[in-house]
């Protein structure tokens, strides 16, 4: 309901989809106590730091590490693409525990970190997106980070990354059924205002009917993901809720972009003018096929896991 209304969805995929599912079913009674109510409240604002410059899809590649010392751990390394930091009150940071040895998997684990703590820097990155969806680099200079907030295991991270990824794949796709619904409305109310030729354009089907396929695709989405939560919620097998959600990701992603696409068309060049405020989001939608997974990994889920063909990357 947030995106329909033109709200900026990122922040609250990683903060929603993300860092409460991942808090709430690992941490501990005080972790959560400490950091739930306060984001629940929206006083205070958790980020996800997990991307690298040369770790995307492959998580495994992470070059961030964490050292123990004593009570805490070191964290050093970099990270870009993390949204939202600059408004964070925590950061949750995924670091290898181990060595790096050729052709074994790392060892992750989760720290969840103050932005204010010594050491943790960000520069804001030159992305086209709107400014409430800024993406950072992020610096970690022997950031120490105390023991009691390691989040699950040391060296388990990717149980509780996994946890995570139905929810995030859940309220992405959500995000972009709003996000197509703001735009889809958005053009339609010009295609009915905007007159030519004694009539308004909106009456021509060139540009009617993308815009009712686009929206019999985004109810088709919005179904899905309700499916999804439901099954989440009733406590389903994180299998058989993840078949519903990638698919609902998919078909959120391609529908949100395809409203875009039809309703910029509707407002010709001024859809390109700052104050018709268009393009920022059809980046946005258009962003939706990347990440946080990009539509090609979505499609080889499918294919493997739930049509059984062989692995196709």
């Amino acid at each position: 309901r947030l995106a329909e209304h033109g709200v900026a969805p990122l922040f609250f995929v990683v903060n929603q989809g993300i860092a409460v599912p991942s808090i709430s079913r690992h941490g501990t009674d005080e972790q959560k106590q400490r950091w739930l109510p306060s984001i629940a409240s929206g006083e205070k604002r958790c980020c996800f730091a997990i991307t690298e410059p040369n770790a995307g899809t492959n998580t495994f590649k992470i070059q961030t590490v964490g050292r123990e010392e004593d009570d805490h751990f070191v964290l050093n390394g970099n990270k870009l693409f993390i949204s939202g930091i600059n408004d964070a009150h925590q950061v949750l940071v995924v670091a290898r525990t181990d060595e790096m040895t050729p052709g074994k998997k790392a060892k992750l684990t989760l720290f969840v970190v103050d932005t204010d703590t010594e050491g943790l820097s960000w520069d804001r990155m030159d992305t086209m997106l709107m400014n409430a969806e800024g993406q950072f680099f992020v610096y970690f200079d022997d950031v120490k980070v105390p023991k009691e907030n390691v989040l699950g295991q040391v060296g388990g991270g990717v149980n509780v990354l996994f946890d995570a990824l139905n929810p995030e794949r859940m309220i992405v796709a959500a995000g972009s059924v709003g996000g197509g619904r703001h735009v889809l409305k958005r053009g339609t109310e010009y295609a009915n205002e905007r007159e030519i030729f004694n009539g308004p354009i909106g009456a021509y089907q060139g540009l009617q009917h993308p815009m009712a396929e686009a929206k019999a695709l985004l109810e088709c989405a919005s179904l899905m993901v309700q499916k999804a939560a439901c099954l989440h919620d009733d406590g389903q097998h994180a299998k058989v809720v993840g078949d519903i959600a990638n698919m609902g990701k998919l078909v959120g992603t391609d529908a949100a972009f395809k409203a875009a696409d039809a309703a910029i068309q509707c407002f010709g060049g001024y859809g390109f003018c700052e104050s018709y405020d268009m393009v920022s989001h059809f980046i946005g939608a258009r962003l939706g096929k990347v990440a946080p997974i990009n539509r090609e990994m979505t499609l080889n889920y499918i294919g493997e896991f739930i049509l059984g063909l062989p692995k196709s990357y």
